[in-house]
């Protein structure tokens, strides 16, 4: 199995807030986010890339600290920003276009517990894709409709089409149908406001008659960092906690 964990996206609302590190080395009781992403991704056992940007690797050196923590896994620097999670991924292509299992995910959220069991589950349906969801109407997320069976039949960009949102985790059986349905929303320009979004691409393997399935997770098990108020948030609530 590959491992995508995107870290390429800009920290400029943290800067603005007066934060000095990109919000993935931004710190959880002593360490950094990336950590605990990573650490909730130990279970699974799989190859791991990182996506970063380069800027952020010459002020920080990131790049040092996933290798210490990961120590066999690929980094692919970018030179400036993507237009969004699929550009992104497809550095990695070299690893990714082949008939291994993929999973792509955001590098500053966390799925407790239930991510290995997502995996079991996609598998042991025998899906050519899965997305682990949650329950919610915000327009902040990306969605999916389910059809009679419970296969995915739509999915969409920050347009709630049901109640069921997606937690930023997606897995590909292949991840060849990942490149291929990636290419084909950047060629048909299916994009949201400039950005290509890996949730996407699902609708691309649709067409094709794919069996695209949810795991739906407890909001609380989905814990995501990516605005300062996210970021905020969770370290308010944990003081409250204790």
């Amino acid at each position: 199995m590959n491992i995508i964990i995107l870290m390429a996206g800009p920290s400029k609302d943290f800067e603005e807030k007066g934060y000095t590190y990109p919000k993935y080395l931004l710190e959880l009781d002593g360490e950094p986010i990336i950590q605990r992403v990573i650490e909730s991704l130990h279970p699974l056992g799989g190859n791991l890339s990182f996506i970063i940007r380069k800027e952020d690797d010459d002020k920080t050196y990131i790049a040092s600290t996933l290798q210490i923590l990961s120590p066999d896994c690929n980094v692919y620097k970018v030179n400036k920003e993507t237009q969004g999670a699929v550009c992104s991924a497809l550095f990695a292509i070299d690893s990714i276009n082949n008939d291994d299992e993929l999973i792509v995910i955001n590098g500053e959220q966390v799925i407790k517990d239930s991510l290995p069991m997502a995996i079991d589950n996609f598998r042991e349906r025998q899906l050519d894709g899965g997305i682990l969801v949650f329950r919610s109407v915000l327009p902040r997320w990306s969605y999916v409709a389910l059809d009679e069976n419970g296969f995915v039949n739509e999915t969409s960009e920050k347009r709630p089409i049901s109640d069921i949102a997606t937690a930023g985790c997606y897995y590909f059986r292949l991840g060849s149908d990942f490149v291929n349905a990636a290419f084909n929303i950047i060629r048909k320009d299916v994009n949201y406001n400039g950005k290509y979004y890996v949730c996407s691409t699902y609708n691309e393997l649709i067409l094709s008659q794919k069996k695209i399935g949810v795991f739906e997770i407890n909001k609380n098990s989905y814990i995501s960092y990516s605005t300062p108020q996210m970021y905020e948030n969770y370290l308010n609530n944990k003081k409250r906690n204790n």
